[in-house]
Parts: C-alpha cells; structure tokens; sequence
C-alpha cells in the first residue's frame, strides 16, 4: 500500500505521465496500471511509480477486488494467477484537504502555545514597569536598551508634553523617517505645544530636506541650522531628555533624563546651540545652504586653520569626508590659495571670519 505524503515533506513532482494517468483515471472513472501502461506504451515501472505518487498526494485512492484479501490488488492470489489492481480518481480539493490539514492544524496548535507563553510571561509586565519606574524616578536615569520601548517612550513624552518639545538631530534623516516625523509635528504643535529643532548646516544641501523643513516651518514649529551639532537630544517641557546616539536613530537605543540638575545643564547647552544658530530660511531653488552658505564657510575656513583632519572635521560638520574636501577645494580656488594654510590666511584677510 502506497505510504501517503507526511507533513513537511517535499511532494513529489508531476510530469507528463502523471498527468496522462490522472487524466485516463477522470474520463475512465477508475484507472488500471496494466492496462494504460499497455496503451500508452510506457514501461510497467514508469506507470508504477507515477501511480504510487498520485496515490500518495491522495489524487488517486487504491480500491480492491472484490474478494481481495491483501493489502494491495497487485500479486498473485490463492489460486496463482495476478489479479489487477484498480485505482479510482478524487478531487485535488479532497487531496489537498488531506494533505494540508494536519500541517494547519498544527500551525493553530503552534499558535496557541505562542499565546499561552506570551500571557505566561507578559502576567509579570506590571511587575517590571514598576520597577522600572520605581527606578527611574529614584536614579533620574532610565536606560532604553530595547528599539519598542525606545520608540513607545518618545511617543508617551510627545503626547504628554503641555509647553514645549524641543530637539537637536546631528544627521541627515532618511525620507520616510522625516515623513513620520511630521505626523508627530503635527500633533504635538495642534495641542498648542510649541516646538524648537536643530540641524547642521550639512543637511540643508539635499532638497528632500529642505522640502521637509518649509513644511515643519510651515505648521508653526521653529527650526534653526548650527555647524556643529555632536549627539541627537531631546527635551520635553524641560523635565526630561532623551539622549540618543548621535550617529543613528534612537532605535539602536537612548537614555531619558529626569534628574532636574541634569536636565537643566543639557538644556542650557542646547540653548546657546539654538541662539547661535540661523533661522531656516528655503532656498528659492530648493537647493543649496542659502542663508547658511556663509557660516558653513566660516567653520571650513576655522577647522583649516585648527589643521583638523579631514575626517574628523567632516563628522564635526555632519558631512561625509568626500564632501567636506569637495568644500575645501572650491574655497582655495575662491580664494586662489596653493595651500590649506594659505586658505586661512587669505580668508581671515578677506574679512571671511568677521562676524
């Protein structure tokens, strides 16, 4: 008897002959091996194996003889002669009933036992958001290690921020990112709350970003352009910050501040950060520094005079390294320097650091 498909194994496949078997056992109303090996002139093996795999995908189901008492119709019986055996077709509908079943009834089963795990180990959540914020609240520090609770965090401080959200980002966002981000904006600015965000200079030369800014700007939030800005923060309403790494998004993980003394030291920092920096103004083509072009230049031409390196001046100035040499290169042609140093001097001369 012909062993049935097992859940997880591979089917077998079907070629040409399993179809003309299929298809002979439909228009027939049952198929006899012997007999459609004869007439389509295929070896009695081949027809065989191709039925043994039909019966095991359940397309074909084996009847006996009448009178059969074995296993299988094939082999001789008491009186010596072959009895032929007989096979009837069923529905692939029925096949893949019986094939799939067991194989989804075990997924249900699986999914249970992740539920009931999941209610196993989520009954002692309260017991950890207390002790978290049991923890928080004494220490004034809170480590967020984990990318949702990173996120679930900024989302709660943002909804419960009554005077003002205030931030500084170090690097360029990506476009999907900013977009969340002005679904945020929005809500937060329609309670009334009044937002403060901080950029590099750098990051007004892609237009994408500038689009983004006209349209915060537009909403009612204030958004300033600042040389150097080292990590990504943010405070809501003065009582807490959140620290992120400045490199990446606040996914890879933060720490939220609420130790007054701390808060108000990281804000007064970020506060003089502000005051130095330019109000966002678009660019009218939508590209370039605009107002910022100036500024940008100064810190290139100070950075040169400090005799920085390259790489450590780009990432001061949230730029790639290819970039920032690409700045320095058009300001010693400007200024028809032959030499870094020389770009300093002559610059300083032409008035380029006077405020």
């Amino acid at each position: 008897m012909t062993k049935p498909t097992s859940v997880g194994s591979e089917p077998p496949p079907l070629g040409e002959l399993h179809l003309a078997l299929y298809r002979w056992a439909l228009e027939r109303g049952r198929l006899d091996p012997a007999k459609a090996a004869l007439r389509l002139a295929v070896p009695m093996a081949a027809v065989d194996a191709a039925v043994a795999d039909l019966t095991s995908l359940h397309l074909l189901r084996h009847e006996r003889e009448e009178g059969d008492e074995g296993e299988s119709g094939d082999g001789p019986d008491n009186s010596g002669e072959t009895r032929s055996a007989s096979y009837t077709p069923c529905s692939p509908d029925a096949a893949a009933a019986h094939l799939t079943g067991p194989i989804e009834a075990a997924i249900r089963e699986r999914h249970r036992a992740a539920e009931r795990l999941k209610s196993h180990v989520m009954a002692l959540k309260p017991v950890f958001d207390e002790s978290w914020q049991g923890h928080s609240m004494q220490n004034g520090i809170e480590y967020l290690t984990l990318p949702d609770t990173v996120r679930s965090t900024l989302e709660r401080l943002s909804a419960s921020a009554r005077v003002e959200a205030a931030a500084a980002h170090p690097q360029l966002a990506s476009p999907q990112a900013l977009e969340e981000g002005v679904a945020r904006t929005a809500r937060v600015i329609n309670r009334g709350v009044a937002m403060r965000t901080l950029y590099p200079h750098s990051v007004l030369a892609h237009q994408y970003m500038q689009q983004h800014l006209a349209r915060m700007t537009a909403m009612g939030a204030q958004v300033r352009t600042t040389s150097h800005i080292s990590d990504r923060i943010l405070f809501f309403d003065q009582e807490v910050a959140v620290i992120a790494d400045g490199k990446s998004s606040p996914g890879n993980g933060a720490i939220a501040i609420r130790e007054p003394a701390l808060v108000g030291h990281l804000y007064r920092a970020w506060e003089s950060s502000w005051e130095s920096g330019l109000p966002f103004k678009a660019a009218p083509s939508g590209m370039g520094y605009g107002s910022a072009k100036d500024e940008l230049r100064r810190s290139i031409v100070r950075l040169l005079e400090s005799g920085m390196k390259d790489d450590l001046a780009a990432r001061r100035l949230s730029m790639s390294t290819s970039t920032y040499r690409r700045h320095v290169t058009d300001l010693m042609n400007e200024l028809g320097a032959e030499s870094r140093f020389q770009a300093g001097s002559y610059a300083r001369q032409n008035g380029w650091l006077d405020d």
